[in-house]
């Protein structure tokens, strides 16, 4: 399990560095990457629409990814399916930060890329893999389902 946690770290890091290295490129090494793109407003609207999209559909997708009975029953089976999924779920959020941070500097300091790689990297702190998120991702949840059976006992003795 920790050589899981360790790779999944490895992989969140990397996302997060690649961003911080486009970051500080960008603002304080002064490298211009507006020359890579392209000057069309309704390509850049275009664009700016599909990321917005794309970004607020992925982020509440890869928050819940876990929760989803199929990938869930599968963590529980196989706790090595965790490095398959963990990484699906960095990806989910760690390819549209890039983009939007590389796009934040390829139209020239555009607000809504900026705004979006923002929202992106304060939600990849909510899949930090931690030691006990890895555990308690691979487990199977006793105490919600001992709570629903106890609620339903409870109907039980409350109707006779």
């Amino acid at each position: 399990m920790k050589r899981i946690r360790n790779i999944l770290l490895i992989v969140y890091c990397f996302f997060l560095a690649l961003a911080g290295l486009v970051y500080v490129s960008g603002e304080f090494l002064e490298i211009d990457l507006a020359w890579l793109s392209d000057t069309s407003a309704i390509r850049n609207y275009t664009i700016q629409m599909v990321m917005i999209l794309v970004t607020l559909g992925q982020i509440p997708f890869a928050l819940r990814l876990f929760r989803f009975r199929m990938i869930h029953n599968e963590l529980v089976s196989n706790p090595m399916s965790l490095l398959k999924w963990g990484i699906v779920r960095i990806l989910l959020l760690g390819v549209p930060l890039m983009t939007n941070t590389l796009l934040y500097y390829f139209y020239a300091f555009e607000p809504a890329y900026g705004y979006l790689a923002v929202i992106t990297l304060l939600s990849m702190v909510f899949i930090l893999p931690t030691s006990d998120r890895c555990e308690s991702e691979i487990t199977e949840e006793i105490i919600v389902e001992e709570s629903e059976n106890m609620t339903d006992k409870t109907e039980e003795n409350e109707e006779k």
